[in-house]
């Protein structure tokens, strides 16, 4: 099977709140991940209001049904540190959500996102 790489063109552009607590990390579109299954992520961060987050962006072709634990597991599966979830008290608290949206070219993809704060 052939997959896109996700077109992230339009995603939004840094900017500081006004608190100054947002700073993009890491953005630039050619950060890349090659997967186990032969798909490409597009790997962005974000440090927001002392929260940190790791973005994948992949096709969602085949995968449209796959559940959170499953792209856990190809991400785990194509060498990516994909850290267990944690309680909301332990230090550093790291939650996992995945969802899925559609690209530059509006074609569908998933956005599974590591937060740890």
């Amino acid at each position: 099977m052939t997959y896109f790489t996700p077109d992230r063109s339009d995603r939004p552009e840094s900017t500081n709140d006004l608190r100054g607590k947002t700073t993009e990390v890491g953005t630039d579109q050619t950060k890349t991940k090659a997967l186990a299954d032969g798909r490409t992520a597009v790997v962005e961060s974000a440090g927001v209001d002392g929260f940190h987050m790791v973005y994948y962006y992949f096709d969602a072709k085949g995968l449209e049904d796959a559940t959170d634990e499953e792209l856990r597991d190809l991400l785990t599966d194509s060498g990516i540190n994909v850290p267990a979830p944690s309680s909301i008290d332990d230090d550093p608290w790291i939650s996992l959500s995945a969802h899925q949206t559609t690209d530059a070219q509006d074609r569908c993809i998933w956005q599974f996102q590591i937060t740890m704060g």
